[in-house]
């Protein structure tokens, strides 16, 4: 019961080579059309080369078939690489192929490594869904030749497309594997060590405002190390998994980049600022909480708080306002237990009791300018308003009087000089 699969593989072909003449595992190889004096995988780059194919790292470079035959037809490995010798006699003699058959597991396969481009037009070998059907059709025929039991591969593909077709449960085939995967792990109410780390990075970007903090909060609480943590990417190490097997926080999902990271701690710590700016706007007092009760006998209004009046005059500086209502300074001197948000008027009496205290200090600065210069002023209808001149009243303190000044006289007009005028000159033309 011969199985043929296979893929194509933009690597170069130089590892795989190597991997199936590995003397530990190969028991036969050959090539074909190649000489098997010279390196395999140097010869399939010289015919690269010679049509100028292989050179981008796009380029479909080699093919790896693998042929495996049904131990209960106990196979002798000779008989295993002469199917594959004539599969690829078959299926691919314009192009370079090397041969090897293992015995290193339970079940005798032989494997090709095809030389994508062809020796003989520099072609690429192309090998559409109708083709590769034609090459497991041919190792069928040719392994019933030499006698093994066929493996009836069509009948039971379809077999299997019209179970999946009539299945409605994990394994239909509207599910990927993956999706099969995750399925079961909710079903059986198990999660992997990456949901786990995905709820630990959730966690940690709750409760921290900075990549340190992140960083030491998932180590503190999880156990769960960052060996890469720099601006652009992010990887994590789930203790469940040893410390040599990390996972970038992309492959994670995109809640769990570098970005996504950065904004949510970003939108923390604005957050915080915004909680520090508005405990400003706050007064430590027994007010309670937005719709209870005001029959609370602690509880006071801050609009009905009286404050000593701010004096029109301050001559000496100003210090902090102090409470002077018995009150507030109790509301003061209790625990911060609670804060309570200042009412409008409260704000608008204090900024009115600023204003106030600034005009008061203006007048005064004012009123004591014009005491030292002497300046009258008059309101309306001729009322004075602070001291008069020295020089007015100076009889009532027995001061001289100033005289008054004297004018200057005015001098004479200076007569004008007597300047006799010039002779008109007459324009050329004109009749003398």
């Amino acid at each position: 019961m011969p199985l043929f699969k296979g893929k194509s593989s933009k690597a170069k072909p130089k590892k795989a080579i190597d991997y199936i003449t590995d003397p530990k595992k190969a028991v036969i190889v050959s090539s074909l059309s190649m000489d098997d004096n010279e390196n395999y995988a140097k010869q399939f780059k010289q015919t690269c080369d010679l049509f100028g194919k292989g050179s981008k790292n796009n380029e479909r470079k080699y093919y790896h078939f693998k042929l495996s035959i049904d131990p209960n037809d106990n196979p002798a490995p000779e008989q295993s690489h002469k199917l594959a010798e004539k599969l690829a006699q078959e299926l691919f003699s314009a192009h370079e192929c090397v041969i090897a058959t293992h015995n290193d597991t339970d079940t005798l396969h032989s494997h090709i490594i095809i030389n994508a481009a062809s020796f003989e037009t520099g072609k690429k070998l192309h090998l559409n869904d109708s083709a590769y059907r034609n090459c497991k059709d041919l190792a069928e025929k040719l392994g019933a030749e030499m006698g093994f039991t066929p493996l009836m591969w069509r009948e039971k593909t379809s077999a299997k497309r019209q179970r999946d077709k009539n299945d409605t449960s994990l394994e239909s085939k509207s599910l990927t594997n993956a999706e099969r995967n995750i399925a079961k792990r909710d079903f059986d109410g198990t999660a992997s060590w990456k949901d786990a780390l995905r709820h630990a990075i959730d966690e940690a970007k709750a409760n921290t405002a900075s990549r340190a903090e992140f960083q030491n909060y998932l180590y503190e609480n999880f156990g769960v190390i960052m060996p890469r943590n720099t601006a652009k990417t992010v990887s994590f190490v789930h203790p469940a998994v040893g410390e040599t097997k990390a996972v970038r926080g992309m492959k994670l999902g995109g809640l769990y980049t570098a970005s996504s990271i950065d904004e949510a701690l970003l939108n923390n710590k604005n957050y915080n600022d915004r909680s520090v700016f508005n405990e400003g706007l706050f007064t430590q007092t027994e007010q309670p909480p937005t719709g209870a009760s005001h029959g609370n006998s602690n509880w006071t209004d801050p609009t009905t708080v009286t404050h000593a009046p701010i004096p029109t005059t301050i001559h000496q500086p100003s210090r902090p306002f102090e409470p002077t209502s018995p009150s507030q300074r109790t509301s003061q001197e209790r625990s911060r237990n609670r804060f309570a948000p200042r009412s409008i008027s409260d704000i608008s009496a204090d900024l009115q009791r600023i204003n106030e205290s600034v005009y008061g200090i203006a007048m005064d600065n004012q009123q004591q300018y014009d005491d030292e210069c002497g300046v009258v002023a008059t309101i309306g209808g001729g009322d004075t308003i602070g001291f008069e001149p020295e020089f007015v009243g100076a009889a009532e303190h027995n001061e001289p009087e100033r005289p008054a000044p004297t004018k200057p006289t005015p001098e004479p007009p200076k007569p004008e000089p007597n300047i006799p005028e010039k002779p008109k000159r007459r324009a050329k033309g004109h009749d003398r």
